[in-house]
């Protein structure tokens, strides 16, 4: 699937109809992908509690919702963009979904979470799609995120165009619940990388090299990875997410390790270094907002 640049699709360009959409959860990536949604010019309905966040949205083209069972009865398509397994279960309990309509969680949850969900909705024929995103905060901006999908594939497909107005890569992992445990397997990558890298550069301090030669020597070598190559972005997220003051923010960047330790005690699959990581992510949080908030309040910004 090729990248796009600017948010609009072949489907709009060929005269296409294009389903209805509905958006609930307008956080920090939600809002970034509805956005592209928008602007791809899909009939647009959104909700979130926070009257800014709609506010952003409808000045776009998006129509404001009153509530979340509003977004459902104006939708072909809802998607679900909110924190944690008992958000998704709440806002999904509110939903009239009709036979034929479809309901897309980008959210980052258990599989069991999602097969529940699907069981659930089965009877009145709505179809289900467990479809979280990576890519972060500049690709959601640039539309380059990578799906990762489970579900039905003939109902994947159906959502291919839609997909293609924030993201470059549809990846198809399989059945309903599928998406989430790769997202899981994903992150569970990002998040050791992440604390390894922490823990370098500490390393490096100590011992008087700057952190930036550090992170330039890392990105033309060997200990190169996606976090050296956005390095600031994950300290950026600590300081402006809609979290940040509070514990919830340490939750929501280390929860797909809490997720692959829960999974794998039940499958008795070994993830000792990833337990581990659970234990030290907190503390690895915190020495980065310490070290990094008192200079981005001197020179007033953060990159976002």
């Amino acid at each position: 699937m090729t990248t796009n640049a600017e948010p609009t699709t072949s489907a709009h360009q060929a005269g296409t109809v294009l389903p209805r959409v509905g958006f609930i959860g307008l956080g920090d990536m939600g809002g970034r992908i509805a956005r592209r949604i928008a602007g791809a010019h899909f009939p647009l309905t959104v909700f979130d509690r926070r009257a800014d966040a709609m506010a952003g949205l409808v000045a776009v083209g998006a129509s404001g919702a009153a509530d979340a069972r509003a977004v459902a009865a104006a939708s072909d398509v809802v998607c679900v963009c909110v924190v944690d397994d008992d958000q998704v279960r709440d806002v999904v309990s509110e939903l009239p979904l009709r036979p034929g309509s479809t309901l897309v969680i980008h959210s980052s949850v258990l599989p069991q979470t999602m097969q529940g969900i699907a069981a659930q909705l089965a009877p009145i024929g709505a179809h289900v799609a467990d479809i979280p995103v990576s890519g972060s905060r500049p690709a959601a901006d640039d539309g380059t995120l990578t799906a990762l999908a489970g579900g039905e594939p003939s109902v994947v497909d159906t959502l291919r165009p839609l997909l293609a107005a924030y993201c470059a890569n549809v990846v198809y992992a399989g059945p309903v619940g599928t998406g989430s445990l790769l997202k899981i397997a994903n992150n569970v990558m990002l998040h050791m990388n992440h604390l390894v890298a922490v823990e370098a550069a500490r390393f490096a301090r100590a011992h008087g090299i700057e952190e930036s030669a550090l992170i330039e020597a890392a990105n033309v070598s060997t200990g190169r990875s996606w976090v050296t190559e956005t390095w600031g972005l994950i300290d950026d997220m600590l300081l402006d997410h809609p979290l940040r003051g509070t514990a919830g923010i340490y939750a929501i960047m280390s929860k797909e390790m809490w997720h692959a330790v829960e999974i794998s005690r039940a499958s008795l699959v070994p993830m000792q270094l990833t337990a581990l990581g659970t234990q030290v992510s907190k503390s690895y949080f915190q020495e980065r907002e310490a070290l990094v908030g008192p200079e981005r309040a001197l020179d007033g910004s953060a990159r976002g």
